[in-house]
């Protein structure tokens, strides 16, 4: 393809301001990309990253924050994700896994597969969701509260029962809790003691991306969660101005129909590949 061109950096701050129309033009479905690349630009933790232009114009991203973490991928064309896999693997580096928008993702990780003689494994299916007309559930008794830091270690044993009841890939969640926990994006629906949580990051290109919505078993099937993420859906449009998105696995038909009643539409499904060529993961 004439004028495409990969360019490899681990300058986040850089990436973001190279990528900045790219990524305002789609707030919606690079929101995860963008929203980690900020962070990690805030905090200097490492991270590699990998630009695709066309003509001079960033046209694809890929990102792997921290190293060794499965890495993100932007949409972009067929043959985008194929150069990007070409780029990649020609600099001697491995991913141990890669997650995105199906069709992209999908691409890449065949092409991957052939240049690296690996197998690449369906990790998780999830739909993107952005929300239409909230709907917010009502006569669920409790209301919604910001977490506080003496919440912490109660922050950190639901974040990890989360990841292993969503199959996430395993580690120490005790870092995102206290970056997340720092920022006050952490909320609790009460209902004389916490009931439900769930996380809203800071608005990028005027999107908040809802997510960690987990509920201990002794509180489910009373509408806690559906509360919690209508009410803080609410609370973000209303007080940032934002919109909301989050992520569904597919597996879960009951979360799906809970962000379908609040009034979440679908915008597209999203795949997760594990490559398994004997890099360590988290």
């Amino acid at each position: 393809m004439g004028g495409l061109h990969v360019d490899t950096t681990t300058d986040a701050a850089a990436v973001i301001t190279r990528a900045g129309g790219f990524l305002a033009a789609d707030p919606v479905a690079l929101n995860v990309i963008w929203s980690v690349m900020e962070t990690w630009a805030g905090t200097g933790s490492p991270g590699r990253y990998w630009l695709a232009e066309t003509d001079g114009d960033v046209a694809g991203l890929v990102i792997e924050c921290p190293p060794g973490h499965y890495a993100a991928i932007s949409p972009m064309r067929r043959e985008l994700a194929d150069a990007m896999a070409v780029a990649i693997s020609g600099e001697g580096h491995r991913l141990s896994g890669v997650s995105g928008e199906a069709s992209t993702t999908s691409a890449f990780a065949g092409c991957w597969t052939e240049r690296v003689s690996t197998a690449a494994v369906v990790q998780d299916a999830q739909r993107l969701y952005a929300l239409g007309r909230l709907v917010v559930p009502d006569a669920v008794a409790g209301r919604l509260r910001r977490a506080g830091p003496q919440e912490r270690d109660m922050l950190i044993e639901w974040c990890s029962a989360f990841q292993v009841e969503t199959g996430l890939p395993g580690g120490d969640v005790s870092k995102a809790v206290d970056l997340s926990l720092s920022a006050r994006r952490y909320f609790f629906w009460d209902d004389g003691g916490p009931r439900c949580l769930a996380r809203a990051t800071e608005p990028l290109g005027g999107i908040s991306r809802i997510g960690a919505v987990f509920t201990p078993p002794e509180w489910r099937r009373r509408g806690y969660a559906a509360a919690c993420v209508g009410a803080l859906c609410e609370w973000v449009r209303d007080e940032e101005g934002a919109n909301s998105v989050l992520y569904a696995q597919l597996g879960n038909a009951s979360s799906n129909a809970i962000y379908r009643r609040l009034g979440f539409e679908a915008v597209s499904e999203m795949l997760v590949y594990r490559f398994d060529d004997g890099v360590q993961r988290r």
